[in-house]
């Protein structure tokens, strides 16, 4: 079934906004608050300021004032006179400090940041104090946009990469169709030229007429059977055979004729027979790519075994073989589109044979066990 991919785009874009807006209203509150806590300190540092100044305020508060004013240690704070003149600073660049043009951009900058507050002494004496925003604060205002930067910078780099990975897989896999439709032509093809060859021959008197239609009956349903599956690919396919022993045996007994007599084929039934709907036509590659793999396994010969064991959910077939096994790390890496331990492999055999499976069977195929230089056992699982 092929996913409709607007909706699908949609729904992440909506789902990424979500996140940005989220994101970008959190940290507003926060600095929000963190602000109006800053402007409330100021304003107690201003106080405290004002009655240190205040000659007529008790002494025993003198303490306490100056604690007040110890404390701002983050929020920068300029205290000048009606002049602009620097009285008193704060938490002030040390690079400014001394230094009068500078002093005038803070003061400057500071009054943009903030509304001056002005403090009226009972002298009648007048200062401001400037007030500018610490660097925590400075830090969560433009923190969520360089933490959105460097995710939209990490989500492009992957979307790249997956799209990289993407198209190399799809490139892998058309290449591989093209070998695999060769591969499964080549054989009939190569009979029928052989007879299309000896017919023009002065040889024909040693044509056995019935040797000749029976051969290319074969080639011809052959060549039938090769275009029934790439037919199927990309289709949804009909599952109306049932007789799943008999599926099998026309392929072990196919493979049989032409692999190495080195190789002994078996084929047992395990329990009574049950009907499983499946499609003859592509469980039978499934079987011939699973036999050719053990086959290419086993250089100096060996044994496969196919194995069909009905179960109450549906049945389950193992090929086990006595080849060079498979390391634990690759047993998922051999259903990839393109792996291929082959020097001449192309690597789309096992990677079609799970689709066929899976997709179209709702089955399941897998290494289930192997074990190096001993063997591998290919499970696949199909409902009842």
């Amino acid at each position: 079934m092929r996913i409709p991919t607007r909706p699908l785009n949609f729904s992440l874009l909506l789902f990424a906004s979500g996140i940005v807006a989220l994101t970008l209203y959190v940290t507003h509150r926060q600095a929000t608050r963190l602000g109006d806590e800053e402007r409330n300190k100021i304003r107690l540092w201003t106080e405290a300021t004002r009655r240190a100044v205040d000659l007529n305020s008790p002494a025993q508060d003198y303490e306490f004032i100056l604690q007040v004013i110890e404390r701002n240690e983050t929020v920068p704070v300029l205290l000048t006179n009606s002049s602009q003149h620097p009285i008193s600073m704060r938490n002030i660049p040390e690079s400014a400090i001394g230094d009068q043009k500078k002093i005038k951009r803070l003061i400057e900058t500071f009054a943009e940041e903030n509304q001056p507050i002005r403090i009226v002494f009972p002298s009648g004496d007048v200062n401001y104090v400037y007030y500018g925003r610490s660097e925590t604060l400075k830090e969560l205002r433009y923190y969520p946009f360089i933490q959105l930067s460097l995710i939209v910078v990490l989500v492009l780099l992957g979307y790249l990469v997956l799209h990289y990975s993407r198209r190399t897989e799809q490139n892998s896999v058309w290449v591989g169709m093209a070998r695999e439709t060769a591969h499964q032509l080549g054989t009939p093809i190569s009979s029928l030229v052989a007879w299309q060859q000896l017919l023009a021959s002065d040889e024909t008197d040693l044509i056995d007429s019935q040797v000749l239609a029976e051969s290319l009956g074969l080639d011809v349903m052959r060549l039938q059977r090769v275009a029934e599956r790439f037919s199927k690919i990309g289709a949804k396919p009909q599952l109306l055979d049932t007789e799943l022993q008999d599926t099998i045996a026309t392929s072990v007994e196919y493979m049989r004729g032409r692999i190495s007599q080195r190789i002994a084929l078996t084929f047992k039934v395990v329990n009574a027979p049950r009907p499983i709907y499946h499609n003859a036509i592509l469980l039978q590659w499934v079987i011939e790519n699973l036999i050719r793999n053990a086959v290419d396994a086993m250089s100096h010969g060996g044994t496969i075994d196919l194995t069909l064991v009905y179960t109450p959910r549906g049945a389950q077939i193992d090929c086990t073989d006595t080849g060079c096994g498979i390391s634990k790390r690759k047993w998922k890496s051999v259903f990839r589109p393109g792996y291929s331990t082959k020097t001449r492999g192309w690597g789309l055999g096992l990677s079609l044979s799970r689709r066929i499976i899976v997709s179209y069977h709702k089955g399941k195929l897998f290494v289930h066990n192997s074990v190096p230089l001993r063997g591998t056992t290919f499970r696949i699982l199909l409902r009842g």
